[in-house]
């Protein structure tokens, strides 16, 4: 029974099984996965066969590998990337990679537009059927509509969601996703170059669509426009069936939805890189560019009398608390594991047994490479988004929040322009704790003093659940200053 969590004003949500943060979903302000852009080639480097590809100003140029131009090559004998481009061509492009701190996005030029049921592929002129339909007669099925739904030059990847699912519902889906091709096909033509297409922007439609599953019993939402979008998307998928009555709930708790469900605490927990274990030992995780290194410690748990029991009793309970964390952090790439020592090559293959099975579980679906002769386990994780690291890391620029005076000013000493508040402020705001606060009573501002500014000013009744981005506030401040000088 999993519960999922949606913060629209934080722009976070998260999906719980009893109780247990198992996965942070935030939208990212900058780069994402699945954001489409029209391009500028801007370098070629032909001795990797890599070009970067220019998306537009104040953002880091994306990377581009040969083997990621396959809807561009006019022949499969072309190994040159200079064969394939040119300097200052454009090149429709979709983020497959987020940026990390040093790197920019990884993109392909096979673009793919992601429904509730169907996948499309607008370059790539084949029918693909997920591999977790198991059912032989309803993969015939699915293969079978989707020849007479696919166009003549576009492929369909037919997701597992759609198993069971009524044929009416899966040519609506199809059909929105026709539509959304056809429309950025016409962005592609009117809007000025470098520039953004399509991002997937939307918090609640990507939940329904990529996280919602017949197992879970209920949805909190801490908005009622949050609520209506929740219904109007489980009812244009068709969501919601006797078998799987989904209960949706708004959240009007004082304290946050965040911290009632303590999402917050969770994400507070991940960022840390100590992990105990509830037997008493205990991980440190640490995160490099180029990969992760979890250690596992036996710290208090330990048994004299019966050391190899101990040693692979708690590498087990660390394999399954790796796995959890894995998924919490979002974790990806190359993970390296130190294992605490164990000599019995027996012990090491149920150790190894043990944390396939846990890691069978995500959906990200990490890969054991090998037990080195080191004793280092070495895995891979399929990268889902950015970790909770590169999301909430406030060293790196693009998630910092830098303002030159915190605490609010007294009339006459308002805030200071040079303020740095970057996009993803509403992110970053639940885990800020305000020390000093100035109360601001409500108040309209009359006709005269409408027109003399040129917009209406409603100052805001202040909550401690509420905050307004200051630039919002220095604004409005502003403004009440220039009235009350005049």
């Amino acid at each position: 029974m999993k519960k999922i969590v949606i913060s629209r004003f934080n722009n976070i949500a998260a999906v719980l099984q009893n109780n247990r943060t198992q996965e942070i979903i935030a939208i990212n302000q900058g780069y994402q996965v699945n954001d489409i852009y029209l391009g500028s080639v801007h370098k070629i480097f032909t001795s990797i066969n890599a070009a970067f590809i220019d998306l537009g100003h104040d953002r880091k140029s994306g990377f581009i590998h040969l083997n990621d131009l396959k809807p561009l090559k006019k022949s499969h004998n072309l190994s040159q990337i200079a064969d394939v481009l040119s300097i200052h061509q454009l090149v429709l492009v979709q983020i497959i990679k987020e940026p990390t701190l040093n790197k920019g996005p990884r993109l392909t030029t096979n673009i793919n537009l992601f429904g509730r049921y169907i996948i499309l592929m607008p370059f790539c002129n084949t029918i693909n059927i997920s591999r977790k339909i198991y059912d032989q007669n309803e993969r015939s099925y699915l293969q079978a509509l989707a020849i007479l739904l696919k166009p003549a030059t576009m492929g369909l990847l037919i997701r597992s969601s759609a198993s069971g699912v009524n044929e009416e519902i899966l040519l609506e889906d199809f059909r929105l996703l026709k539509k959304q091709w056809y429309f950025i096909q016409k962005l592609a033509i009117s809007k000025s170059f470098p520039s953004l297409l399509y991002k997937d922007e939307d918090l609640i439609k990507k939940i329904i669509r990529d996280f919602y599953q017949d197992n879970i019993h209920t949805i909190v939402v801490d908005s009622e426009d949050g609520l209506k979008q929740i219904r109007y998307y489980l009812n244009q998928w068709r969501c919601i069936s006797s078998m799987n009555n989904v209960r949706l709930q708004l959240s009007k708790h004082s304290e946050g939805i965040l911290d009632k469900f303590n999402v917050n605490t969770a994400i507070l927990n991940a960022l840390k890189p100590k992990v105990n274990l509830s037997i008493g030992g205990y991980l440190f995780i640490e995160t490099y560019e180029a990969l992760t290194v979890i250690d596992v410690n036996s710290g208090s748990f330990n048994k004299a009398n019966n050391s190899k029991e101990t040693v692979l009793r708690t590498n087990c309970y660390a394999a399954t608390e790796i796995a959890y964390q894995l998924k919490v952090r979002n974790i990806n790439g190359v993970i390296i594991i130190d294992f605490i020592d164990m000599e019995s090559h027996r012990d090491q293959l149920q150790l190894l047994e043990h944390f396939n099975r846990v890691l069978s579980i995500d959906n990200a679906k990490p890969q054991i490479i090998q037990l080195s002769k080191l004793g280092l386990v070495e895995l891979t994780r399929r990268r889902r988004g950015q970790s909770l690291f590169e999301l909430f890391n406030r060293t790196s620029p693009k998630n910092a929040l830098m303002i030159s005076d915190p605490v609010l000013p007294t009339r006459g000493n308002y805030l200071k322009k040079n303020s740095l508040i970057y996009k993803n402020i509403n992110s970053l705001f639940f885990n800020t704790v305000f020390f000093n606060t100035i109360s601001i009573p409500k108040r309209q501002v009359s006709l005269a003093d409408r027109i003399k500014i040129g917009k209406k000013l409603d100052f805001l009744p202040l909550r401690y659940t509420f905050i307004v981005p200051l630039v919002l506030y220095s604004e409005i401040i502003d403004a009440n200053f220039q009235l009350d000088n005049e």
